[in-house]
């Protein structure tokens, strides 16, 4: 957490930042640059502070070129503080399909801005009662956007969400590792999906000395389902691709996890290509239950 204070001082205490509120989900700001500086400058960003990890960035706009489809240029980058991620993840479990944390930059018509989940939204979604120095988070998170956009971070959108809302979970027949490497096995074989990012929070919790169950992050999608969406709103990349977080509980239980699309559908007022969707969710249905079941 030290490290993680740190990255205030290393960037100074910015003034005149909005305050995040109960409701609000998504922090936002517009940057003073072009989309590749900012991409540029978020990057510089991560790598200069030791206490972060950039897992992967995707390119959604190279994603969609790849599939002969057009959208404005957006790219989501996946980083974090792995000590402070694995004390989260000890305290909900669950919270390891929302963390890493996620900025997305994008261009909004002439605009290029920068979003990420707000703290408060977290906080709403999963059982981090009791934990300190959130505020911390909440204040690095603020510098590092205001840092590569050379703006100030605004709130953009209320959006009510209760405990574990919009998390869909498949128990598992079979133990973790055989779990994970079912599901492993049908995206791979699966010639429309690609694998963009693997992390192990067992393994990065181990790597700073603290204990974790097994608890594992699969990011993957389809660019033919995941762009045209993804036109209707752009904000919407920062959760794609999708996810499944597999994990065994305290009971020992393995369970697979993921995103709702109705949910995210809900939290980025989506209202067209209802078809991408509702394939979307049926792809993870049966990705997951053929995983979990004999």
């Amino acid at each position: 957490m030290l490290k993680f204070i740190s990255l205030l001082f290393f960037f100074g205490i910015f003034s005149g930042f909005a305050q995040e509120k109960q409701n609000d989900h998504l922090m936002i700001t517009e940057s003073k640059y072009g989309f590749e500086s900012t991409v540029s400058r978020l990057e510089s960003v991560l790598k200069q502070n030791e206490a972060l990890s950039l897992f992967t960035k995707i390119e959604h706009s190279k994603n969609a070129e790849k599939a002969d489809l057009e959208l404005d240029k957006a790219s989501v980058l996946i980083f974090g503080n792995p000590k402070q991620g694995s004390l989260l993840i000890q305290k909900d479990q669950l919270a390891g399909l929302d963390l890493p944390l996620k900025m997305l930059v994008y261009k909004n018509e002439d605009k290029t801005e920068v979003t990420y989940s707000s703290v408060n939204y977290l906080k709403s979604r999963f059982d981090f009662k009791g934990v300190k120095n959130l505020s911390e988070v909440k204040n690095g998170l603020k510098n590092m956007a205001s840092k590569a956009s050379g703006g100030k971070v605004k709130k953009s959108g209320k959006f009510n969400v209760d405990t574990h809302e919009g998390i869909i979970s498949e128990i598992s027949e079979f133990d973790f590792q055989t779990t994970y490497d079912r599901l492993i096995t049908a995206i791979e074989e699966n010639l429309n999906l690609n694998i963009f990012a693997d992390i192990d929070h067992f393994k990065n919790a181990e790597q700073v000395g603290l204990g974790l169950r097994p608890t594992r992050l699969i990011i993957f999608g389809n660019p033919n389902i995941g762009t045209p969406i993804m036109q209707e709103n752009s904000r919407i990349g920062l959760e794609f691709p999708v996810k499944f977080l597999v994990w065994r509980d305290e009971a020992g239980i393995v369970k697979i996890s993921y995103n709702d699309p109705a949910f995210l559908a809900r939290r980025f007022n989506l209202t067209q290509n209802i078809a991408q969707l509702e394939t979307m969710k049926t792809a993870l249905e049966n990705l997951s239950k053929n995983a979990a079941k004999y």
